[in-house]
């Protein structure tokens, strides 16, 4: 995996969620895995959690920013396995004096 940095995130993402099962749960969803640029990934994904927890209930869903250039809280795995980091806003670098 490469990290990439000079092609902007995309605008719509997919990923799997697990339903917790609770009715009025304030917090009824939980984000399983990483923000996919495309798809097949989180299908993938999504089948890799099923075969490990067959009770579990889980979900792709599709996200879509309309912030340019797109942002996102996760990180985003492309198509071609390189990775798109979160900005760190107002973080700074620290270097030994």
């Amino acid at each position: 995996m490469s990290f990439s940095d000079s092609v902007a995130p995309p605008v719509d993402v997919f990923y799997v969620v697990q339903n917790s099962g609770v009715l009025g749960a304030e917090r009824g969803h939980c984000l399983r895995s990483a923000l996919y640029d495309t798809q097949p990934p989180a299908e993938t994904e999504l089948a890799r959690l099923r075969g490990a927890d067959s009770g579990g209930r889980y979900g792709v869903w599709r996200s879509a920013t309309y912030v340019e250039p797109a942002e996102w809280l996760h990180r985003v795995v492309r198509a071609d396995g390189s990775l798109i980091l979160r900005r760190l806003s107002g973080a700074e670098k620290l270097t030994d004096a």
